[in-house]
């Protein structure tokens, strides 16, 4: 099965971010992305996918994925124990670069980012060490969180029990530049026209490409069709926007390229398995 591709943020220059998710039932979502990603589980139990690794979660289980390392988790068990909860960081190959380029004091995380292409998994203390600096997150304001995240960073690049789920080195991460290249400007060009009527040949004129050239790149990297992925990248905004304000699901509809509310209520129950109302409530 060909992984997909994640897009982390819609953000042109995204550093970092943290997040944390409470429990829900998982379905297999074989992905990777661009960015490296520190994921720690709290009270869960479940099966870790990453690479050709198999194995188990448990409660306060720590990895670390790097870039392009094909990645997935599927939480089992009790999930109605409100201790349930991930919490992910994610920070960009260009921001962490420079951080070290900009700090020598810094320069054993290089290390720790060249071993976490494999896939990195850390023991307990170390764990609870992390997860007793992200806990209170979401107070946190930017420059805590800022704090923390390099904290977190230095904990672990100076930690000794250090396991590799992957024994194999996985390929050079831009294994072919040129079709990431244009992978990047399709995601970029999508993200700025998604409200627009865009067709396939659109996408040839802005990357000077054949159209079999781009529903080849669609199938490798998007496991999906073109329409289907900008349908979903607009149903993904129109979540967004569910989430974060009161705007009507009508005006929704439309800022999200959808001319006709029908066809945006069956599109989104299709994708999501309950209407844009019922979303919204979940979060209310």
């Amino acid at each position: 099965m060909k992984p997909t591709i994640e897009n982390v943020s819609n953000q042109r220059d995204f550093s970092w971010r943290i997040q944390r998710y409470d429990c829900c039932d998982a379905q297999f979502d074989w992905h990777y992305h661009f960015e490296y990603e520190i994921v720690l589980y709290r009270h869960l139990n479940g099966k870790l996918f990453a690479g050709d690794y198999i194995g188990e979660i448990i409660h306060n289980n720590l990895f670390v994925f790097g870039p392009k390392l094909p990645h997935t988790a599927i939480h089992q068990g009790n999930t109605d124990n409100p201790n349930n909860s991930t919490y992910i960081l994610w920070f960009s190959q260009q921001w962490i670069n420079q951080l070290i380029n900009q700090f020598p004091e810094l320069n054993n995380l290089k290390s720790l980012l060249s071993r976490s292409i494999q896939g990195l998994q850390f023991d307990e203390l170390t764990a609870e060490r992390v997860f007793q600096l992200l806990q209170a997150h979401q107070a946190f304001t930017p420059a805590m969180g800022f704090s923390r995240l390099i904290e977190v960073l230095v904990i672990l690049s100076e930690a000794k029990q250090v396991k590799r789920l992957n024994t194999y080195s996985l390929p050079k991460i831009e294994d072919n530049p040129k079709e990431l290249k244009l992978v990047r400007k399709i995601s970029d060009y999508i993200e700025l026209n998604f409200r627009n009527h865009i067709q396939v040949i659109d996408l040839c004129n802005e990357v000077h490409v054949s159209e079999s050239t781009i529903y080849r790149l669609f199938e490798r990297h998007f496991v999906c069709s073109f329409s289907n992925h900008v349908k979903e990248f607009r149903i993904g905004k129109a979540c967004e926007l569910l989430i974060n304000g009161n705007t009507s699901i009508a005006v929704i509809a439309d800022l999200v390229g959808f001319t006709n509310l029908s066809n945006f209520n069956r599109q989104f129950k299709q994708c999501k398995q309950m209407t844009p109302k019922q979303f919204r409530l979940l979060f209310a």
